[in-house]
């Protein structure tokens, strides 16, 4: 149905009797008995039929355009508040990335008093290792690994910049931060006292670190049966016990981002019987092979000594 301009119901009636529209009531009276009057009201008639007809549906189209003019202004008003929620969006995460970025600096307690010891502070390298949950080697803990860091902090190399991923973004990182030491002694060469004075600070910065507790509570437990071990008063007994502690953590390690972790606190005797056994061979094999070194060092030694006396026989029992 074609669209209506203008509402029917303001439209005024024709004067149906006026000499305008004589010719059309004419027509109308025809043969029959009516009137002039007569037709004139059956024109009124038909008109205000057609009118009410188009008032009916002026009204159903102000009706639905009024429903499509609410309906856009609702898409619209829905648009604009997607719109604003995205802003809204943006700027609380600009918010948060600004705020990220910020140094934090904690709370103290006032009057308290800095400890009667300090704990020794390994490298950024160490830190970085430990706090991707990654190995790392027990030296860099020790008294002498934090020294070796602290010497590396003031030198020249420690200015060093290179590229590291941080988020989404590249960054500058001094070259310290994930530099090894080439200074590092493996676990199992460690001397007891080392070993021990390490762990400790190795647990202290897993702690600091904020490593789930129940890795913590198992890396504990791990260095306590470790250090108790009856194996350790054995001969060779703890060359054998440390060799259990660095290549069992190591390998504890290399779980943590699999599906198979162990539980590191769990001692395996057996193991612990194979590496003795491979401590020993290798102990038998350097005694061995020092014990060849010197029978041939004496040889080499006596061979001189006879070439000597030999030279010199010659010389006397030779003829002026």
């Amino acid at each position: 149905m074609p669209r209506i301009i203008s509402d029917p119901a303001l439209d005024i009636e024709p004067d149906f009797t006026s000499a305008t529209f004589e010719g059309l009531r004419n027509r109308i009276i025809g043969n029959t008995q009516l009137t002039h009057e007569g037709a004139a009201n059956e024109l009124a008639t038909g008109w205000q039929q057609d009118r009410d007809i188009r008032v009916a549906a002026w009204t159903l189209q102000v009706n639905e355009e009024t429903r499509l003019a609410a309906e856009a202004a609702q898409a619209e008003r829905e648009l604009l508040d997607q719109e604003r929620a995205l802003l809204e969006q943006e700027a609380e995460k600009e918010r948060r990335e600004t705020e990220k970025k910020k140094p934090k600096i904690n709370d103290f307690q006032a009057g308290a008093s800095v400890g009667d010891t300090l704990t020794h502070r390994p490298s950024q390298y160490t830190i970085h290792k430990l706090k991707s949950f990654e190995y790392v080697e027990l030296w860099y803990f020790s008294p002498d690994g934090c020294r070796e860091a602290a010497d590396e902090a003031k030198s020249a190399a420690d200015g060093t910049f290179g590229f590291t991923k941080v988020d989404d973004f590249i960054a500058l990182k001094l070259v310290a931060a994930f530099k090894p030491s080439r200074k590092v002694i493996q676990d199992h060469s460690l001397d007891w006292r080392q070993f021990d004075m390490a762990k400790n600070s190795f647990l202290l910065y897993m702690n600091k670190l904020k490593w789930p507790e129940k890795h913590q509570r198992a890396i504990m437990m791990f260095f306590m049966n470790v250090v108790s071990h009856p194996q350790h008063s054995e001969p060779f007994g703890e060359r054998a016990l440390l060799l259990y502690a660095a290549r069992v953590r190591r390998d504890w390690h290399d779980t943590l981002t699999l599906d198979n972790v162990f539980d590191i606190s769990v001692f395996n005797t057996t193991l612990l019987k194979n590496l003795a056994e491979e401590v020993w061979n290798k102990v038998r094999l350097e005694s061995l092979t020092e014990f060849q070194m010197t029978m041939s060092s004496q040889g080499n030694s006596r061979e001189s000594q006879t070439s000597s006396h030999c030279n010199q026989a010659r010389s006397s029992t030779r003829p002026t």
